[in-house]
């Protein structure tokens, strides 16, 4: 009796155990995992996105269509976070989706969000699922989840630690003109992180100057005084992209920051104050054939729309982020409403 027992016992075990093997792996420790985009409404360096995922590395590039223009970033990865990656591919069935997936009958068509490409390969497997065009309503619920994990991913490979920045934030204005030339004393008074993509961290700096001005004034006649600053930087993509002392000196640029006095005429409303809570400053900007600081500013890359953005709209974001300034509404007006000479044209907003 138990002669014969041993031997069926021993086929089920066995037959369990190849089971498991079989199931842990179908998509290999040594699978790769990418995401990429393409064709989308973005600048032309940013055409092609390729996220690219396996055991040990996350790495995210951006490139034109042709390959040039390439940025890449790299965060590191481990074995454990990379199964738990794959285990949300076997979990969802990735391996036995569509190869496609396309609007349906019925389904409206999101324009100006390029395409999706997720592919899988490993040693033994290999799928490519296309989304056309690229958003969640033409994809199952499991895809979703996986797209979603990916993006996360990208995220994290753009993204710049508390640590990190204030690293690269203290490193960079120690070595920038205006301390380097007699700062001393730097002290770090805040550090607030904007969840935007990618992050941005915006750190305010105080120090003390040995003589007043700003940047490099060797050669110079310089105030012998000791001068407090205060200079806020915006650290993100592990870079430097803002610096501003005492809220009037482009320290990237080294000039005074201010607006062109042709380019942005602030006016008060009829109740005579621009602060009062209640009441509203009108801005004209008068339309030329020279380029706007906000179309500079979105093809410089500091925001990213799904579809071509309106002026009103770029208008409205671009004081809303560089300048904190909320604009309730923009109109374009021909100068002769406005009371000038006719012939020209206006935006004009309420802030």
């Amino acid at each position: 009796m138990i002669n014969k027992t041993i031997p069926v016992l021993l086929i089920l075990m066995l037959t369990f155990v190849a089971g498991c093997t079989e199931k842990q792996t179908e998509i290999s420790e040594n699978a790769t995992i990418t995401h990429k985009t393409y064709g989308a409404f973005t600048l032309p360096e940013m055409q092609l996105q390729v996220l690219t995922v396996n055991s040990t590395s996350v790495v995210f590039t951006t490139s034109d269509n042709e390959g040039k223009f390439m940025k890449t970033y790299e965060k590191p990865f481990n074995e454990s976070a990379f199964r738990d990656l794959t285990n949300l591919f076997e979990e969802n069935g990735f391996l036995q989706m569509e190869e496609r997936y396309i609007p349906q009958k019925g389904q409206p068509v999101v324009a100006d969000v390029g395409t999706l490409e997720i592919s899988l390969n490993g040693e033994a497997r290999e799928k490519t699922v296309i989304v056309d065009p690229y958003s969640s309503e033409y994809m199952p619920e499991g895809l979703q989840k996986i797209d979603s994990a990916l993006v996360e991913l990208r995220a994290y490979a753009l993204s710049t630690s508390p640590e990190e920045a204030e690293r690269i934030a203290r490193t960079w204005v120690k070595a920038a003109p205006t301390y380097s030339f007699d700062g001393f004393d730097l002290e770090m008074e805040a550090h607030e992180v904007l969840e935007s993509f990618p992050e941005q961290h915006f750190l305010n700096y105080t120090f003390t100057s040995r003589h007043g001005g700003y940047g490099n004034r060797t050669d110079r006649i310089v105030t012998e005084a000791l001068t407090p600053h205060s200079i806020e930087v915006i650290v993100s993509e592990g870079k430097v992209m803002s610096a501003v002392i005492d809220g009037e000196w482009n320290e990237i640029t080294q000039g005074p920051l201010e607006i062109e006095p042709d380019e942005t005429d602030i006016t008060e409303n009829a109740t005579g104050t621009s602060g009062a809570e209640g009441n509203t400053v009108e801005m004209k900007y008068r339309i030329s054939e020279e380029k706007t600081p906000w179309d500079q500013w979105y093809e410089e890359g500091n925001i990213q729309f799904i579809k071509a953005p309106t002026q009103p709209e770029l208008i409205t974001a671009y004081y809303g982020t560089v300048y904190s300034i909320e604009i309730s509404d923009i109109q374009r007006v021909d100068s002769c409403d406005l009371g000038y000479l006719c012939g020209e044209e206006f935006y004009v907003g309420d802030l």
